[in-house]
């Protein structure tokens, strides 16, 4: 007579899932109805108990603004979050904050300096079309000390030297030129006219060089010499390398 046969025993399964679901949904509802028995119904009180868990994950993050980096936010907001008006009839509180806040009222955690950084920013972005300037690779910038011409070209004969070495990078993409002419005090007026000068040598190096089509990628600009023990340029060709 055959032996009984012993089926084998069951792997393992994910039916403890089924349970651990109706569990966290009961949770979740029992503290809904907790929240929705409060006294204040502005949602702080329900901020304020988050932030420990703010605090443990301040390291945790989500991918911010910047690559291969990590922001502060726990969770990704395209908008900033809102402004809670808390009465000022509210009771105080003697417990300590259990958030970034320096305050020990137990209300909203926020960081208020990071809130109206970004409401800044969308307000700008809200009424000015910006675009992102291109990452650069590396710059090298060739000063010259020459004077200026007042009439006629002003441009001294070394700044056509120096540009004839970079009309070669003009060929690729990569590279834009800027023109700096260094304002000799920091006044409005020596700001105007040095913004001219450079205008004025701008054309001059597109002319010098034919760039045609490419002329958009040289650009000029006017600034004050910071230093008081460097001697000061007065002209600047400033090349820059564009990351890809």
């Amino acid at each position: 007579m055959a032996g009984k046969c012993k089926c084998p025993l069951p792997g393992p399964n994910m039916g403890y899932l089924v349970s651990f679901g109706d569990t966290m949904t009961a949770l979740l509802a029992f503290f809904i109805v907790l929240n929705s028995l409060a006294e204040e119904q502005t949602g702080a009180n329900l901020h304020a108990g988050t932030g420990s868990f703010v605090n443990a994950l301040n390291s945790f993050g989500v991918p911010g603004i910047f690559p291969s980096k990590l922001s502060s936010q726990i969770f990704q907001m395209d908008q900033p979050g809102p402004v809670y008006v808390v009465g000022e009839d509210s009771e105080e509180s003697t417990m300590q904050s259990t958030g970034p806040d320096n305050t020990e009222d137990r209300q909203r955690i926020v960081d208020w300096e990071q809130e109206d950084f970004e409401r800044f920013l969308i307000e700008i972005d809200r009424w000015n079309e910006l675009t992102p300037q291109p990452t650069v690779d590396g710059e090298v910038s060739f000063d010259l000390f020459a004077f200026l011409g007042q009439s006629g070209r002003i441009a001294p004969d070394d700044f056509f030297t120096a540009a004839r070495q970079l009309a070669p990078l003009m060929r690729s993409n990569e590279y834009e030129l800027e023109i700096v002419v260094w304002a000799t005090t920091p006044t409005a007026t020596a700001w105007k006219r040095a913004l001219e000068q450079a205008a004025a040598i701008r054309q001059e190096a597109v002319d010098y060089l034919m760039l045609g089509d490419r002329a958009s990628r040289v650009t000029a600009s006017a600034k004050p010499w910071g230093s008081s023990t460097d001697k000061r340029p007065t002209v600047s060709i400033v090349a820059r390398r564009l990351q890809k």
